[in-house]
């Protein structure tokens, strides 16, 4: 009978006394001396081998292929590996010992003692099944990678307050930049992995259980098993076209088979406050501020009179949030089930806007046989948000109250020239309602129709739709009454894909093949509905039936998306050693023309596992672990920001053509330039890295260096309206022409280190990344070879970002400064320079002393947009993340921390803070400003001056030193943020199982609670929508939050 050794049932445990345990340590060491003494003897005199075979399972029973087989002390050419049904068989002496190792389970030490047959039960390694990573259509094990994929644990998420997915990664892995857009309820967050890619941004591919997703606050965190980040093309291209800013591949949880159910339960209520804020000016100041620029009302005669409103403390408040998650797993034999729900609440920190999600998940995998396993993945979400905020309110005035002494809103006071309103009221006025459903399913069957042959069929569904509902009152509060508006707005979407994969692994010898081949589809439909209608009898109307205005307007769209792909995969090893990828994917979209439907995107990689090497197992060392050097390359695609259907005509009916001056007649105009030609984005990736482990795999470190080429970038090219190609019923509604353009390149580095380890009872792990990337444009191939993008209000000249060849996307354009101009004697330099050059001043009639004095880079004399050069970078060179975790006992504490350094912020809100605009309170920073208030020369430019030609009137930014693009205005981005820390207590289990627990833990958390950074704005982490505009910083910025919780998890 085979003697059968189980893994649990050979470990025991004792208690010993200090002096025992040195007793047994003393014994063990000169029983070794003496076994190693007389074995050696033993096998000098005679190496007596025989046969030892069989098989090595899991503890459910399933064989495990692949397990390595080791003779204790012996050559390791002498291993062998289990075949596909679990057996094996080897040569080794009598009395010697079997090691045994696979991948995901504890490694034994199989005493042979003369034995012929043994059967081996492995237990998993709950800490090594970490080493399985999720890749596109499977897993694969990290050490046999070929290619640069972050893995991030539920662990490593648990207890930080994100609200999605990309929030949730921010510092987490190397490469990828995250930065909250802002502090607004629900917000979410802008993801770039591995820089810029095109100038139309390449937004990564989020997938959750092989459904692709979008970037949004849709999914509930607390259902995520583990997370997985593509950052090359080795892996990414199963993926082709969706692939090309890379792949976050996001695995939910499931059951356990053979487990009992656990009810587990978690609660957090935190406290969000703004991280910073301005502080306006009071109405003493703000008076004496405006009468220093030249204003005044009797209404100012005694300002001790007056209100003193601080609408900064009116409008923004502590908001309160909540998240409770509920959650039932376990599982029978064949059948294993994941039931969870979750409520999630942010009352945003400005009156009125909150945001609202409720969820349900249901995860469930059926082994209808031995070899067929059905299951689904059911996703439910309601959304409901009030979204309306107002931006920061510099348009307001302290001495106006909120209400009148009739419980009405104040409006503004009389006999002054104000352009704003009642910024208190104006929210109010909004009665903003948004609600969204969503709902995803999908249904799986996996048959293993043979050994190592296994087809898995997927049919995936993504319903959703939602409505907008906003009615804003009528406002007779400012000096430009309007008129009560209704909107609503419908939208309704379907998606549908259905995935197959064949799949074939198998080894045979030192050689482990397994292939794979697929074929997805995907068909999708949107379609949205808006209507508008004004005149109602009453406020907040729920039906568009009370108008009195018959005159309403309506709009809408239906629009369509497809794909059809096939793809495949080889993953080769021999020996454990060497490891080839090669990855295929043939994508076609009909957003192209048919001679350029079909895209072809692929990639092959490899790796070297230096640690397998038999020099290297044969050199008697056990610090060095793992050393893998690998290289990719690969080929992704993008279409995202092609219209469907873009090489098709279209045409519009118009009825705005007059011949005779009163009536119209009708007809159709094009509006669109077609391009046949119009191609695939092309995105060609190489990757060179190596993967170290030390020290009992307790220390991992990762490098790689990268590079990354976009070709063929889609640009809408603007067309002229003389061509006749235009949007009516407005000639600004510029029509354009789809194109290919030019190069852009990305280079740069990444490095991963983490330790873990334990002393006794005490716990910890440290890890810590930093990455470089630096994006240039090669060739832009554009007719006029740039693009602007950026500006507004209350700054003037060239847009003040310019994508040209030669330079980083989006880099800063402006005029450069040196200084303050300090001396009468200066500025009339100046002024006779500009004069000898034919010009009648050195930049405007009214700069003076005090003003910021520009460059003349051209040399002509005077300072105007041919001054003009690049200042300023909007894109870090350093991205950086360090977390650290400990434990004892029952106490865990986390804390970790993320910056980058070397970007440029333009902060166009220092416009607002540092000067006085029309209309527009400020802060205390405009006393600062030279020769104002009495003031001499600071170092701040002037704000005001006079003009001696108008009777020394005062005239606001003569030189427009707060109105011009200058590199006055660009500060350092740089920042260290400590973004979450957190304190627990779990309870002792002889203590909650008394009450029925599992486990009790409690904690304490704060996020987002210090910046150190010499930005000169309020927060240096925000983000812009567009890659060609970057970098932005604006006075209606929506401040960031910093947030303190306290909360519960609850198992049963």
């Amino acid at each position: 009978m085979p003697a059968v050794f189980n893994e649990n049932a050979m470990n025991t445990k004792g208690k010993n006394t200090l002096r025992n345990i040195l007793r047994k340590v003393f014994c063990s060491a000169a029983i070794s001396v003496f076994t190693a003494a007389v074995s050696f003897l033993a096998y000098a005199q005679t190496d007596v081998m025989h046969t030892v075979s069989g098989t090595v399972t899991d503890d459910l029973g399933n064989p495990l292929a692949g397990a390595s087989i080791l003779v204790k002390g012996q050559p390791i050419s002498g291993a062998t590996i289990t075949d596909i049904d679990g057996n094996f068989s080897i040569q080794a002496p009598d009395n010697s010992i079997l090691l045994v190792s696979y991948i995901g389970f504890k490694d034994m030490k199989i005493p042979v003692r003369n034995k012929e047959k043994v059967n081996i039960i492995m237990t998993e390694n709950t800490e090594l099944l970490k080493d399985v990573v999720v890749v596109g259509y499977g897993t694969e094990r990290k050490s046999d990678l070929t290619g640069s994929i972050a893995s991030v644990s539920s662990e490593d998420i648990k207890d930080i307050p994100a609200k999605s997915v990309a929030e949730a990664l921010q510092g987490k892995v190397a490469g990828v930049m995250v930065s909250k857009t802002d502090g607004k309820p629900g917000s979410g967050s802008d993801i770039v992995i591995r820089g810029v890619g095109s100038i139309n941004g390449l937004n990564p591919l989020f997938i959750i259980d092989g459904v692709a997703v979008g970037n949004s606050t849709n999914y509930n965190l607390a259902d995520i098993e583990s997370i997985e980040v593509i950052k090359d093309a080795s892996a990414a291209a199963i993926y082709g076209s969706r692939a090309a800013g890379g792949v976050v591949l996001i695995t939910t949880k499931k059951g356990s088979y053979n487990a009992k159910p656990e009810l587990s339960f978690s609660a957090r209520v935190g406290f969000r406050q703004l991280a910073d804020n301005y502080e306006l000016l009071g109405t003493a100041d703000y008076i004496r501020v405006k009468q220093a620029m030249g204003e005044n009302y009797p209404i100012w005669s005694d300002p001790a009179s007056l209100p003193n409103t601080n609408w900064t403390d009116e409008l923004y408040r502590t908001g309160i949030e909540q998240s409770y998650n509920i959650s039932l797993t376990g599982g029978s034999k064949k059948f294993r089930y994941y039931l969870a729900g979750a409520y999630d609440r942010e009352n945003g920190t400005q009156i009125d806007s909150y945001w609202e999600r409720i969820s349900a998940r249901l995860n469930v995998d059926y082994a209808v046989v031995d070899n067929v396993t059905v299951g689904t993945r059911i996703y439910f979400a309601r959304l409901r948000s009030n979204p309306y905020t107002e931006s920061f309110p510099w348009v307001s005035i302290p001495y106006m109250n909120i209400y009148n002494k009739d419980g009405g809103f104040a409006a503004i006071p009389e006999g002054i020239d104000f352009s704003g309103s009642n910024p208190y009221a104006i929210i109010k006025m909004n009665h903003y309602k948004s609600s969204d459903i969503l709902g995803n399913a999908d249904l799986y069957v996996n048959w293993k129709i043979v050994k190592g042959l296994e087809l898995n069929v997927t049919g995936a569904a993504r319903l959703g739709g939602g409505y907008d509902d906003n009615y804003v009152e009528a406002n007779k509060l400012g000096r430009s009454p309007s008129k009560d508006s209704y909107t609503k707005s419908l939208a309704y979407n379907e998606e549908y894909t259905f995935t197959s994969t064949l799949s074939y692994g198998g080894l045979f010898g030192k050689h482990d093949f397994r292939i794979m081949v697929g074929y997805e589809a995907k068909n999708a439909q949107y379609s949205n509905l808006s209507a508008t209608a004004n005149d109602f009898p009453i406020d907040n109307p729920l039906s568009f039936n009370l108008s009195t205005n018959k005159n309403k307007t309506a709009s809408g769209t239906l629009s369509t998306d497809r794909f059809m792909s096939i793809f495949g995969r080889l993953n080769y090893s021999f020996d454990n050693r060497y490891l080839l990828t090669v990855n295929f994917r043939r994508d076609g979209s009909p957003k192209f023309s048919p001679k350029n439907r079909w895209g072809n995107f692929p990639s092959v990689s490899f790796g070297w596992k230096i640690s397998e090497e038999p020099f290297f197992r044969n050199w008697e060392q056990d610090w060095l672990n793992l050393v893998k050097p690998r290289v990719s390359w690969g080929i992704l695609g993008n279409d995202q920001a092609l219209a469907s259907f873009a090489y098709m005509a279209a045409f519009q009916n118009v009825t705005q053509h007059s011949f005779d001056g009163s009536a119209a007649v009708g007809g159709y105009n094009n509006i669109k330039v077609v391009n046949e030609d119009i191609k695939w984005e092309s995105i060609y990736n190489t990757d060179a890295g190596i993967d170290i482990e030390m020290f009992r795999h307790r220390l991992a470190i990762s490098f790689d260096y990268y590079q990354r080429i976009t070709r063929n970038m889609i640009y809408a090219l603007p067309t002229p309206n003389s061509s006749g190609i235009t949007q009516m019923p407005s000639l600004s509604n510029t029509s354009t022409m789809p194109v290919n353009i030019g190069r852009i390149d990305n280079k740069g580095w990444e490095l991963l280190v983490s330790y873990r380890d334990n002393i006794g009872n005490f716990n910890y792990s440290i890890s810590a990344n930093v990455s470089q990337n630096k994006n240039k444009v090669i060739d832009l191939g554009l007719p006029t070879a740039h693009i602007y993008g950026g500006g507004g209000h209350p700054n003037t000249g060239p847009k003040p970002c310019r994508t040209v060849n030669g330079m980083p996307v989006s880099s800063f354009w402006g005029l450069k400064t040196d200084g303050l101009i300090s001396s009468q004697e200066e500025l009339d330099a100046l002024n006779a320079n500009a004069k000898a050059h034919g010009h009648d001043y050195y930049h405007q009639r009214l700069t003076g002393v005090g003003d910021l004095k520009y460059v003349d880079l051209n040399g002509d004399g005077t300072i105007n947009d041919a001054d003009c050069t690049f200042i300023g970078n909007p894109w870090p060179d350093i991205q950086y993340g360090f977390s650290i975790t400990l434990g004892f006992k029952g106490i865990d504490f986390s804390a970790f921390f993320s910056g980058v350094a070397g970007n440029d912020i333009m902060n166009l809100a220092s416009s607002y803070y540092r000067s006085s605009q029309e209309s527009s309170n400020t802060t205390a920073e405009i006393f600062k400003a030279s020769y104002f208030l009495g003031n001499g020369l600071t170092d701040r430019p002037r704000v005001i001056g006079t003009d001696p030609d108008n009777g020394n009137a005062s005239v606001k930014d003569p030189n427009f030193n707060y109105q011009r693009y200058s590199d006055y205005l660009v500060k350092d981005g740089s920042y260290f943020k400590l973004k979450n820390i957190t304190l627990g207590y779990t309870f002792p289990r002889k203590w909650t199982r008394k009450i029925g627990m599992n486990k009790l833990r409690i904690y304490v958390s704060g996020s987002n609670l210090f910046t150190v950074t010499k930005f000169s704005g309020l927060d240096p982490e925000f983000a812009n929508s567009s890659k060609t505009a970057y970098g932005l910083y604006t006075g209606g910025t929506y401040p960031q939050t910093r947030m303190f919780s306290a909360g519960l998890d609850i198992s049963f």
